[in-house]
């Protein structure tokens, strides 16, 4: 059915709950989002599917979970721009482990072809799971701690008030029968581990598929090998196969005796998906004989004369083949992007990378180049075409940039660029509700990239303040309050005078009154009293330290472990006069007696 693929994945487990017989009462709980959002998707389920009441989406929920494919549970996964070739047994042993193992870890080198691997199993498996596939891109994620956030961000849930992200997404997908595809985790390792233990010890129906370049050392932990696509003498390798499908994607049909040529080159690069699909990018440019002669050349080059058996050097050898092959503008800019950790537009690209010798117009028309070639991807999105890097093409990319003498220089550019996107969108929150999530949701993860660089960089301390008290109002305003808190107090760390550095504090303070943790309220006041005892405030010090007191009265109830009679006021300050200015940025909502 058309419908089955316009509903959005909030609809889609909407319809799930519906499905089970919940009210919209039980369904807002359960989601953690309001009854009267519940009553939205409601509606506009029964409109999009053409239900006459209530009972009819029941039973359509019904169906689409014993349908399986296509239905509810397979919302949760992109949608593959291209076509998923080989790989049939790899593909059936996956799949039986991910249907006997509680977590299955799919471990291989770069390039090789993880993750459309990981997607085709999920879609395979989907109907063994009432609750959906879901499936968390890390790539973006630069920050360990943001782990559970992108998982909430996929699947679509909130933090709950007195609990922090992670405990929220463990208490949502606690009774869920679903699957969890955790892709690319290499890099966040030290995130990804402590919450699968918890997603697993919390979550007894939940199952989680990883993909990574080395084991999680997580207990429950099932390792699936991924290796290169085979390889044969007589032409009929997945690897062949690989390269004439994305041949004939660009054009050009190869013919049957033409095989063995193919598989030559195929065995040069060792069966690495991402270097064939490069090399078949390159066809219409050199013909199938000047790729061959063109790739043995190069590769004898980087490897000293000889093969090496190391996968991730091939691919390496293809990205130093393909990038060598680019014109010199073309260089410069694919070094250039490659500190966007997240999809990015023309306008974006334009102000990080477009300088001397580079304009607007040769960015614009290499980011077309660079997508022909298969080094890019372009996205159509409401806001406009996004490109993207694959990771492995971005990370060599970073290595280019350090190599030129250029990655610092850049990555201020990067800086500068986040600066000024995290001030529109604070300009911006007022304004459409989803335009504006829209907005923060795809600048975000660059946002937090060029905050963790600039935080070690004392040169640029000035501007990593604004940016974290910015990403600070921001995620408050976009619901994410236990990420606030712990901005505000980046930013308080930031801070080049104690007033700043006292306001930031009595923020984060009542960010953490928002989510109910009265420890973290009372830790940050003190704090903040002891910022402005230190300032020479005394009055600003003595006020801080009564609301730190008055705390542990009025949220006694969240408290993990109660202060010790008296331990507010110790070695506080007497009440005095004091200058005091009102803070000059907007932040969460008071707490009473702190202004």
């Amino acid at each position: 059915m058309a419908a089955q693929t316009a509903i959005s994945s909030r609809e889609a487990e909407v319809l799930s709950l519906v499905g089970e017989h919940l009210s919209n009462a039980e369904i807002g709980a359960r989601l953690f989002i309001s009854v009267r959002t519940v009553e939205t998707h409601v509606s506009s389920l029964l409109r999009k599917l053409g239900a006459s009441d209530r009972r009819g989406l029941a039973q359509l929920a019904a169906e689409w979970s014993r349908a399986g494919r296509g239905g509810v549970a397979t919302l949760g996964l992109p949608a593959p721009v291209s076509s998923f070739v080989g790989r049939e047994r790899e593909r059936a042993a996956l799949t039986e482990a991910v249907r006997q193992h509680r977590q299955v870890s799919a471990v291989g080198a770069g390039g090789v072809g993880k993750t459309r691997l990981a997607l085709a199993v999920a879609e395979a498996a989907a109907g063994d799971f009432a609750d959906g596939v879901w499936f968390v891109d890390l790539v973006p994620v630069t920050d360990p701690a943001m782990v559970g956030a992108a998982v909430a961000s996929a699947v679509g849930i909130g933090e709950q008030p007195g609990r922090g992200m992670d405990d929220s997404v463990v208490a949502a997908l606690a009774d869920r029968h679903a699957l969890l595809v955790l892709d690319n985790c290499e890099h966040v390792r030290d995130g990804v581990a402590p919450l699968l233990e918890r997603l697993l010890a919390g979550c007894p129906r939940l199952r989680v598929l990883t993909t990574s370049r080395a084991r999680l050392m997580v207990p429950f932990e099932r390792i699936h090998p991924v290796a290169s696509l085979s390889l044969g003498s007589d032409g009929n390798s997945d690897a062949v196969a690989l390269f004439l499908d994305r041949a004939a994607a660009v054009g050009w049909p190869l013919a049957a005796e033409q095989r063995g040529q193919v598989a030559e080159i195929c065995r040069e690069l060792d069966g690495v998906a991402l270097a064939i699909e490069l090399a078949a990018a390159r066809l219409p440019a050199l013909g199938l004989d000047g790729l061959a002669d063109v790739l043995s050349d190069q590769l004898r080059l980087l490897t000293g004369g000889a093969r090496v058996d190391d996968r991730h050097r091939s691919v390496r050898a293809m990205l130093d083949w393909s990038h060598a092959l680019l014109e010199t503008a073309d260089r410069m800019l694919l070094r250039r992007i490659a500190v966007f950790v997240a999809p990015f537009t023309v306008d974006a690209a334009r102000q990080v990378a477009g300088f001397g010798p580079l304009d607007a117009v040769a960015v614009v028309d290499g980011l077309a180049r660079l997508t022909e070639q298969s080094l890019l991807t372009a996205t159509p999105s409401p806001g406009g075409t996004r490109y993207r890097t694959l990771e492995t093409i971005r990370q060599y990319g970073v290595e280019q940039l350090a190599a030129a003498g250029e990655l610092d220089d850049i990555r201020y550019r990067h800086l500068g660029w986040c600066v000024r996107i995290a001030a529109t969108l604070a300009e911006d929150t007022g304004q459409d509700t989803g335009v504006w999530r829209a907005g923060f949701d795809a600048a975000a993860d660059d946002i937090r990239a060029a905050l963790g660089w600039a935080t070690d960089r004392p040169q640029h301390r000035s501007e990593a303040y604004d940016l974290a008290l910015a990403l600070a109002q921001l995620t408050f305003t976009r619901n994410l309050v236990g990420e606030a808190q712990q901005r505000y107090e980046q930013a308080a760390s930031l801070a080049a005078d104690a007033f700043s550095a006292r306001s930031a504090l009595r923020y984060a303070a009542a960010a953490a009154g928002c989510r109910m943790h009265g420890d973290d309220m009372f830790r940050l006041l003190r704090a903040a009293a002891a910022v402005a005892r230190g300032a020479g405030d005394t009055a600003g010090a003595a006020r801080d330290l009564a609301t730190a007191a008055a705390t542990c009265y009025r949220f006694a109830g969240t408290f993990s472990r109660p202060p010790a009679p008296g331990e507010a006021a110790r070695r506080g300050p007497r009440a005095g006069r004091g200058r005091h200015r009102r803070p000059s940025r907007g932040g969460p909502g008071r707490v009473r007696g702190a202004q």
